[in-house]
């Protein structure tokens, strides 16, 4: 009768025991997989409004992408966004800077405004189309440029005799009326960080 309960007692002890262990390892993996990646689910990412700055950067760096089309249009697409950001963020503005280009010591400078909106697919963020022709048909200076057929609006400043073709993504500005923006500056000088360089973004008018 005794071993008998001594059986009992250390099956007992090692299924507690092993109740336990399971519920570490359980406790730790979901704490991990929070820890990794807290706004994104399969790849896409949802919500922004918990990342940081630099989490926004890592994801930009690998999901924002320039699309040209044959009717002289381009777009800047950010991959991988859901259209649920919009959610929280109305707006998106692009802020790029001319490459090789200086007026009085100052790049020029381009802000695309843009509303942030579902695409065809209204699972995933539209893109922001770029209007090159119609851009270039005016005459370069400081201003602000609405178009017929596109909800984007173009700001330049220190615009020079003419248009610059070379444009680097230098900061993407989500903008939120009530929650708080978030600015993501897009520095590409390794110094910042201490890490490798992401790659530029590129628009080429």
């Amino acid at each position: 009768m005794r071993q008998h309960l001594l059986k009992i007692k250390v099956f007992l002890f090692f299924a507690a025991f092993f109740a336990a262990g399971l519920t570490l390892f359980f406790s730790i993996s979901e704490q991990m997989i929070i820890q990794r990646d807290p706004a994104a689910i399969d790849g896409k990412v949802f919500q922004i409004s918990q990342l940081s700055s630099a989490q926004i950067k890592q994801q930009l760096s690998n999901k924002i992408k320039v699309q040209a089309f044959s009717n002289g249009q381009k777009s800047v697409r950010l991959e991988g966004f859901s259209s649920a950001v919009c959610k929280t963020y109305s707006d998106i503005e692009l802020n790029f800077e001319a490459e090789g280009v200086a007026v009085a010591g100052i790049a020029p400078q381009m802000t695309v405004k843009a509303p942030c909106e579902a695409a065809q697919d209204p699972a995933e963020m539209a893109s922001i189309i770029i209007p090159l022709e119609l851009i270039l048909s005016e005459k370069p200076r400081n201003a602000e440029f609405r178009f017929d057929g596109f909800s984007s609006r173009f700001e330049f400043k220190h615009s020079s005799d003419e248009w610059p073709r070379t444009w680097i993504l230098k900061a993407v500005h989500f903008k939120s009326g009530t929650n708080g923006d978030k600015l993501v500056q897009l520095s590409n000088d390794p110094s910042d960080t201490g890490e490798k360089a992401n790659p530029l973004v590129v628009l080429e008018f």
